[in-house]
């Protein structure tokens, strides 16, 4: 292009001013030499140019090409959307048309169902003209009276299918609930002895207890007196027994007995000090048994304190039965509960577990273990939905989730099968057939069955003595009366039975 040109011609001419200056400054260079180079330089300086202008053309053809290319793509997308766009328009306007057409349709049908009604109108008004001459009866009062009549009907049949309806629904949750448990039961097996006070130890040499005994009995004297236990020597050759209700207490007198046998000199001092090393002894014990159940729990970095609360459990029992392998029982059958009904597992497992934490301090502590377990639980941060299920399991309050109620039935089902707890059977049915004698003395009662290891009575009333409203009063007096009489553990479940039959004939 011209401005190209004319650009670089300055800039040569500008090099060549530039290069006469410089030999004039300097007069050293012969003049013909730096005329010579300066004409040099010019020519080398034009020959650049022309490359350059050369270079900017084809450069400026380039970019015209490419433009031009663009322009053609951007020209075809832009026609291929105007026809897309006019399709869309005819589209829209046949839609548009159709839907015109439909609203017309709309219209005359809407205006024929009106003439039709006006007409079934009229006939209704003659019909009802012709009935009141004929009957003599206003149509409003005859609607009423066949209202009443029919309502009567269908009551009573409403009733009767709700009857067969609600007795269908609890032969099938009664049905599904056994196989549920069955699969639980199934899926978990535990020895069914149970733990008892005492403990024995066996002694190397018998002439060990005399030196344990000490002079007048002194130093046993001393001993039961300090750890608050009972020790039996004379039983059986080369055996002392230790009794205590407390299992801690007594695992601590054992540990502290085992001492004792290595001692040379034995008196007051010597137990003292013994039962200083023995505490020490069961505290490592306790911290090793509840790191080893937390493991299998799956509970890891937690407080000592809490660990050696978890092993404390493995030293108590409760009717014989020890609540350590009690925990376990349950968390593993609440598990099982939980996979079958699609419940929190992981919640139901834990909270099954700790259930009864509040037991492992309850014999210190004043308080009902299910709330020292909310205590405890809250305390080391468990979730709410853990504490609640496990706080709940008694009814201290009210089972607000699946997972409360699958703690309670696990629980249930471990303590109430047989030989998990250590109740003799004479007592066992001498409170079963005093809780059925307690519900036989009220008027009305037909049968009375004790079921779920006594936690459970069921009446069935005689319908033509108890009505609907007498059942209901029935459970609440005779409950009334079993917590009157008290000396039953936990609480008992009064449920009252009234079967109403009718009878008819198709003649």
């Amino acid at each position: 292009m011209a401005y190209t040109d004319i650009i670089f011609g300055i800039g040569g001419l500008l090099v060549g001013v530039l290069a006469g200056l410089f030999v004039i400054k300097q007069k050293k260079f012969n003049e013909k030499e730096v005329l010579a180079k300066a004409e040099k330089l010019l020519v080398g300086a034009k020959e650049k140019n022309k490359e350059i202008v050369i270079q900017a053309r084809a450069d400026v053809e380039e970019k015209k090409k490419q433009f031009a290319q663009e322009e053609e793509e951007f020209v075809g997308q832009l026609n291929k959307m105007e026809q897309a766009l006019g399709l869309k328009i005819a589209s829209y306007q046949k839609r548009e048309d159709k839907n015109l057409g439909l609203k017309k349709a709309l219209e005359d049908e809407k205006r024929s169902l009106n003439a039709v009604q006006e007409q079934v109108v009229a006939v209704g008004n003659k019909i009802d003209e012709k009935l009141i001459q004929i009957v003599g009866i206003p149509p409003e009062r005859m609607k009423d009276q066949l209202l009443d009549q029919y309502e009567n009907a269908f009551k009573q049949d409403a009733e009767l299918r709700l009857q067969h309806e609600l007795e269908w629904v609890q032969e099938c949750s009664l049905r599904e609930g056994k196989n549920v448990l069955e699969k639980a039961i199934c899926r978990y097996a535990d020895s069914a002895s149970s733990d008892t006070p005492q403990k024995t130890i066996i002694v190397p040499r018998d002439e060990i207890k005399g030196r344990i005994v000490g002079r007048g009995g002194s130093n046993i004297a001393f001993f039961e007196n300090l750890f608050t236990v009972d020790v039996i020597f004379n039983d059986e050759p080369n055996i002392i027994i230790i009794s205590c209700f407390n299992l801690v207490q007594r695992e601590i007198a054992c540990a502290a007995m085992k001492r004792l046998m290595n001692e040379k000199i034995i008196n007051e001092d010597t137990i003292s000090r013994v039962k200083l090393l023995a505490v020490q002894d069961t505290e490592k014990t306790l911290f090793k048994e509840g790191e080893a159940a937390l493991k299998i729990v799956g509970l890891k970095n937690m407080p000592p304190d809490f660990i050696k609360l978890v092993g404390r459990l493995k030293f108590r029992t409760s009717y014989g039965q020890n609540i350590l392998h009690h925990s376990f029982e349950v968390a593993y059958n609440a598990r099982s509960l939980a996979g079958e009904i699609g419940a929190d597992e992981r919640i139901t497992f834990t909270a099954a577990f700790f259930h009864d934490i509040g037991k492992a301090i309850d014999q210190e502590v004043t308080g009902s273990h299910d709330a020292l377990t909310k205590e405890i639980l809250e305390k080391y941060n468990f979730e709410p939905a853990i504490v609640h299920a496990a706080w709940a399991h008694h009814n201290a309050v009210p089972p607000e989730t699946a997972e409360a109620r699958l703690v309670q039935a696990a629980d249930a089902l471990s303590a109430s099968r047989p030989g998990a707890r250590a109740e003799s059977l004479e007592k066992y049915l001498a409170k079963i057939k005093d809780l059925e004698e307690t519900a036989n003395s009220f008027e009305g009662v037909k049968k009375v069955y004790a079921i779920n290891a006594g936690r459970e009575v069921r009446i069935i009333v005689e319908p033509e003595k108890v009505d609907d409203a007498g059942v209901k009063k029935l459970a609440g007096d005779v409950a009334a009366k079993v917590e009157e009489k008290g000396g039953y553990p936990g609480k008992i479940k009064v449920t009252t039975i009234r079967t109403t039959k009718v009878t008819d004939y198709a003649r």
